[in-house]
C-alpha cells in the first residue's frame, strides 16, 4: 500500500468548525488530546506495514471520534466527515443509495448495530475511485 494521506490536528478542527458552521452548535472542544489519540489511531502499523486498508482507516476516524467525543458538539458529523474526507484525499467518493443513508452508518454504529468493521464494509462496498 501507499502510504495514505492522513488527516492532521488541523484537518479535523477545521472540519469541525465547518460542521457548525454549517448545522449549528458550540464551536467548544472538550478534550483536545482525544482529538490528537483520532489523528494517529488510523496510522497503526506492525513491522513498518499499515494494519488496516483506507476503508478501515476511514471508520477508524468515524468510531474513535464519535466514541471518545472530543467536542462540546457534532461529534458524529465532524466523524463522518473526517472519514470522508480521508477517503477523498486517498481517491475514493462514497456513493448514498438514499438521503442520510452516511448518517444512518454512524447512528448504527453509536447504537452498536454496527461494529467497525461492517463500517468498513459499508465505506468499501459503497466506494467509487475518483
Amino acid at each position: 500500500m501507499i502510504d495514505p494521506s492522513f488527516l492532521s490536528m488541523e484537518d479535523i478542527l477545521s472540519i469541525h468548525e465547518q460542521e457548525i458552521k454549517r448545522a449549528g452548535g458550540k464551536p467548544n472542544i472538550r478534550e483536545s488530546e482525544s482529538i490528537e489519540a483520532c489523528v494517529d489511531a488510523p496510522k497503526v502499523t506492525f513491522d513498518g506495514k499499515y494494519l488496516n486498508n483506507l476503508f478501515e482507516m476511514a471508520a477508524t476516524y468515524l468510531s474513535c471520534l464519535t466514541i471518545r467525543h472530543p467536542f462540546v458538539d457534532g461529534n458524529k458529523r465532524t466523524a463522518l466527515a473526517s472519514g470522508l474526507t480521508f477517503l477523498y484525499l486517498n481517491g475514493y467518493e462514497i456513493e448514498e443509495t438514499y438521503a442520510l443513508e452516511l448518517a444512518d452508518l454512524v447512528i448504527d454504529f453509536l447504537t452498536k448495530e454496527f461494529t467497525k468493521e461492517n463500517v468498513a464494509r459499508h465505506l468499501k462496498e459503497n466506494a467509487s475511485k475518483m
